[in-house]
């Protein structure tokens, strides 16, 4: 959940940040509270100039952040959040935000054109909570310089030249999926029953992966490998393909062949705020393809537009960003876990995390 924070505010301020207000500006407003550099300010203008709206775009530079007013209640003026999926499921939990209602959804042609992986994953119980509008992957970062081997797949994380190199993220869903991918299984399962075989084998392949550890890190996992303390990280691809661009000689950012985790931005509306036409209009116009090209090639992460026909060749080989289909097939959303089975990933994270396993 801490995913998207390493250099927020330093490598992209200059293509997204907040919209101050004209006090003479007489438009309607439309309040937006997002991630600094998550969208172009050209799109913001762009909006502006299609529509009879005036945006105030506040941009924060971590996902806590944005969280702490979300969940502010009845105190917030935005009318429109971009939170990450990963907090999907608390924020309807806690009653911070609100279903989209039939009148929001018909100014969305676009939801209708999205792939059901996205559609699906902010659906519950034929409610569609949201919109997702750009999307990226768990990926492995290393030295290049310092390894004398390439990394591909997950099991490379094994070798003996990482022992105590490596950081892994603070987060049980992820590494013990990055253990089930290993081990040739989904990254999640729905039952970890302990007397299985994959349930024994998850658990060697948890102890030995311990032994690789130097730290465990959502935050700061590339700060410790830029200064020479670990030799690889797992983390997320919008944070790697800023520090690759910054670092291009030293670090190399990879997707595992054998797939990995897909995660997602996704437009929300607060809890008790009318629902206006605006908030469907803008939700539209991010995913309509000449925005959506915009989004792919000036921001860290690839919309989830269908049509992505208009972005740049130059950005779809980028290996961080465009996965090859093989890949993609291979990859999958983290789902929300039954209260049993997050309890067995709990207890699993404990032990592994104590050196009990």
């Amino acid at each position: 959940m801490d995913r998207r924070k390493f250099l927020a505010g330093a490598a992209i301020a200059a293509i997204g940040g907040c919209q101050w207000s004209n006090p003479l500006d007489r438009r309607e407003r439309l309040k937006i509270m997002g991630l600094l550099g998550a969208i172009p300010s050209k799109v913001i203008s762009q909006f502006e100039s299609n529509f009879p709206l005036k945006v105030e775009f506040k941009a924060e530079n971590s996902p806590a952040k944005v969280w702490q007013e979300l969940t502010k209640n009845q105190e917030t003026s935005s009318q429109l959040f971009s939170i990450s999926d990963a907090w999907l499921d608390q924020a309807i939990a806690q009653s911070a935000i609100q279903p989209l209602p039939a009148e929001v959804l018909t100014k969305i042609p676009q939801w209708q054109k999205l792939s059901p992986l996205w559609q699906q994953s902010v659906t519950r119980n034929n409610q569609v909570w949201g919109i997702p509008y750009r999307w990226g992957t768990t990926a492995i970062a290393y030295r290049n310089d310092k390894l004398k081997f390439d990394i591909n797949q997950w099991s490379d994380l094994w070798r003996p030249e990482l022992t105590g190199k490596l950081t892994l993220p603070d987060d049980a869903r992820e590494v013990i999926g990055i253990v089930l991918k290993k081990i040739g299984q989904s990254y999640q399962l729905d039952n970890l029953n302990p007397d299985s075989d994959i349930s024994l084998k998850l658990k060697q392949e948890l102890k030995s992966l311990q032994a690789q550890v130097l730290t465990y890190s959502s935050e700061h996992y590339l700060q410790s490998l830029l200064a020479d303390d670990s030799l690889a990280a797992v983390g997320w691809s919008n944070d790697m393909y800023r520090a690759k661009r910054q670092n291009p000689s030293n670090l190399e950012v990879v997707i595992p062949q054998d797939g990995t985790a897909l995660w997602s931005d996704i437009w929300v509306v607060p809890k008790g705020v009318p629902a206006i036409a605006a908030v469907g209009e803008w939700m539209d116009f991010c995913l309509t393809p000449n925005i959506a090209a915009q989004i792919t090639a000036l921001t860290d992460a690839v919309s989830t537009s269908s049509d992505l026909s208009q972005v740049p060749n130059s950005v779809k080989s980028d290996p961080i960003k465009f996965l090859s289909p093989e890949v993609f097939n291979k990859s999958e959303l983290i789902a929300p876990l039954s209260p049993s089975t997050f309890a067995q990933y709990q207890a699993l994270w404990t032990k592994m995390r104590s050196n009990s396993l």
